[in-house]
């Protein structure tokens, strides 16, 4: 433990006094127990506090003059706190003691002045000696305030619990000493990273300005900026002009200086992101564009700021579609896996879905939507209204693997006897995914061993294929033309095949099971796709990183059960799988196709990923009559033969995952967080 030098006039304090007096209250090491521990007073807004800095937490108790009877002397003791104490994580403290993470820190600044420590710091292209490094700096100090900017989440509120503010303290210390001491430690470990969380210095954002209400290059000026600002971000920014403009930038340009990629638009735009990033990672890595081996991580996280109309991948993966929350989240740094889905042909590969791929219902809304954008959002809307009264079936057939592949090669000793924890168990209680999700986290230790023991197969097969290799008897040969006949790499030993490890392995042993009828709707959900006017969404109990997608069939039947399909959806208490004309399969991978097009192998329309065309001009009028288009994120896909694939925590993305609610007792506490995921609610508004 580091002492740190006290300002005249100040009290000594010891570490100690942060600890409660009860014996379960105790240091427990934290994260970031090998940095130095500082303890010193400071005034925070004219009182006198005392602040403790220990790993990853930061500490404040108020402290009073109290003029003991049996003496003269004066000794400091704690006031009770203006607020109740939050949970500070491993560590316990006092009960009157107030907790701040470091991973709720924005940034952190010094000034002489109370106004010079609230300006936002200098982007990082600027000659700035870092505080980051530890060394002193050369000149003599002088700053005396600290401000600490933080993000808090109002876990308190009972229209929005997932929605984050900003917060600011400042405080301050008559010897400027101190203050840079803190400075620099606290910068120390704010730009500390970890395997779930990166500081972001340059990052690349994408504005889409024509997406929902057209209102994204207003929303990035007014909300977002400010806070990229504060942090110190240097944020290049491209106005999109037209459709696939994200894919082709990305696809092309030099990508080495950016640590992450922003988008602020709607789900289309974060569909555009996705596909450029997943495309352009296989063209690093020669892999076939139309039928790869397997489909490669790539390296940069994604951040998602909403603009759209809808905005449901924003929306289900922080809970809330508040673009400030959104923004924070990128700057906070914490990132999760998100699964994404590859949809293909029988041909070749069409492009990746982050959201749902849906057909019939909602497929009718996105195709005739395209002829009323002037509408704006309206559009949607209108273009319901008619596809719903329509009420029109469509013949397919689906094949869906019965039961997931998740742990066919997983012990059995080694899974946990817990509901939450995989899809392929069989859940008698669906859950819900949130925060530090069980069922997420262990899909990703499944993905990683998976990854390690390709690898190591990879290798092994590779080395003994060189041992085994005879030399060319030709001596004549050139080095060169030696050089052509050894056996060219894979490329997975060229790189790291964290992606879709599902793809590579032998189907002999997958079981089908095939689905025949007249559908309204057939939806591949692959997240919740919950949004403001939906805020379950249609698959209620989809996770964000499990490798599964929610295959839901919604059967033919009258205008009256249409209506119940669409409240159960609505509301925040139905639940579609109580509904007898849905049937809701959990798979990692369905093939569709129509009962026409299955009598005929060939039958598929080209140009898939173009916007439809209107029913008048297509070569075939009876294609308009007979079949659906596929709504993939927002865009028209109208191939008829279709297979979705899930793919396991694909692509990182800036969030922390929709928090649980518990509604407050009559007597005014709050209960605890449920130790289960059945038992949460997704929303926390109001019923």
């Amino acid at each position: 433990m580091t002492q740190t030098k006290q300002p005249a006039g100040g009290s000594s304090t010891s570490a100690s006094d942060f600890i409660g007096s009860s014996g379960d209250s105790k240091f427990n090491p934290c994260s970031a127990s090998a940095h130095d521990v500082l303890l010193n007073n400071f005034q925070l807004k004219k009182k006198s506090y005392r602040v403790l800095l220990h790993g990853q937490q930061l500490v404040w108790e108020r402290l009073q003059k109290l003029k003991q009877p049996s003496s003269k002397s004066e000794t400091k003791a704690p006031l009770p706190a203006d607020s109740p104490s939050q949970p500070g994580g491993a560590c316990l403290y006092g009960p009157q003691s107030h907790v701040l993470h470091l991973d709720d820190v924005i940034s952190v600044r010094s000034g002489d002045t109370k106004v010079a420590s609230l300006k936002p710091p200098p982007p990082p292209t600027s000659n700035r000696s870092s505080n980051s490094s530890g060394e002193v700096m050369p000149a003599k100090p002088t700053s005396q305030y600290l401000t600490i900017n933080y993000a808090l989440r109002l876990s308190k509120s009972q229209t929005d619990c997932n929605r984050w503010e900003l917060r600011r303290l400042t405080f301050f210390n008559s010897d400027p000493y101190i203050v840079r001491q803190w400075d620099q430690e606290l910068q120390i470990r704010l730009h500390s990273s970890s395997p779930t969380r990166m500081r972001v210095r340059r990052l690349l954002v994408f504005i889409n300005p024509y997406g929902g209400r057209k209102a994204g290059a207003q929303t990035y000026e007014r909300h977002v900026r400010p806070i990229f600002q504060l942090a110190g971000v240097d944020a290049t920014c491209i106005t999109t002009q037209r459709a696939n403009q994200v894919r082709d930038i990305l696809l092309t340009h030099d990508l080495g200086v950016y640590d992450a990629v922003c988008c602020v638009g709607g789900d289309g735009t974060v569909a555009e992101v996705i596909n450029g990033l997943l495309f352009r990672r296989m063209r690093e890595l020669g892999l076939d564009e139309q039928r790869p081996p397997y489909i490669p991580r790539p390296a940069l996280p994604v951040g998602v700021i909403p603009a759209g109309s809808t905005d449901t991948i924003a929306y289900s993966m922080h809970g809330t579609a508040d673009v400030r929350t959104a923004a924070i989240h990128v700057i906070l740094g914490q990132h999760r896996g998100l699964d994404v889905c590859s949809v293909s042909n029988g041909q070749s590969l069409l492009r990746f879905c982050a959201s749902v791929l849906s057909y019939g219902y909602l497929g009718d809304v996105a195709a005739q939507s395209e002829n009323y954008r002037w509408m704006g959002p309206r559009r949607y809307e209108y273009s319901g209204v008619k596809a719903f009264l329509n009420n029109r079936g469509y013949e397919a057939e689906l094949r869906l693997l019965e039961e997931p592949d998740l742990l066919l090669t997983t012990p059995m000793e080694e899974v946990p006897q817990s509901p939450d924890s995989v899809c392929s168990l069989g859940e008698s209680l669906p859950s819900v995914c949130y925060a530090n999700c069980q069922r997420c986290s262990f899909a990703s230790s499944i993905q990683e061993q998976q990854s390690s023991m390709l690898i190591q197969e990879e290798s092994r097969n590779s080395q003994r294929s060189l041992r085994e290799e005879p030399e060319p008897e030709d001596s004549h040969l050139t080095p060169n033309e030696s050089a052509l006949l050894r056996p060219r790499p894979r490329p997975g030993n060229l790189q790291l095949p964290t992606g879709s490890i599902s793809s590579m392995r032998n189907l002999a042993n997958e079981q089908w099971k095939v689905v025949r009828g007249n559908f309204f709707m057939i939806c591949g959900a692959n997240i919740t796709c919950a949004c403001a006017r939906s805020p379950n969404g249609i698959s209620r109990y989809s996770h964000l990183g499990d490798g599964c997608l929610d295959l839901i069939l919604v059967k033919k039947t009258s205008l009256l059960n249409n209506v119940r399909f669409l409240l159960n959806t609505a509301g925040r208490s139905g639940d579609i799988r109580n509904l007898p004309f849905v049937e809701v399969y959990r798979t990692r991978k369905f093939q569709f196709r129509t009962l026409a097009a299955a009598g005929d192998e060939d039958y598929s329309l080209a140009g898939s990923c173009q916007p439809i065309s209107p029913p008048g001009e297509m070569g075939v009028s009876s294609t308009s009559t007979e079949f659906s288009s596929w709504n993939c994120d927002g865009e028209v896909v109208t191939d008829l033969d279709i297979t979705m694939r899930s793919h396991c925590q694909l692509i990182e993305v800036f969030m922390r995952g929709p928090h649980s609610y518990s509604k407050p007792l009559k007597n005014g506490t709050t209960p605890s967080t449920p130790a289960s995921s059945s038992d949460n609610v997704y929303c926390c508004c109001k019923d």
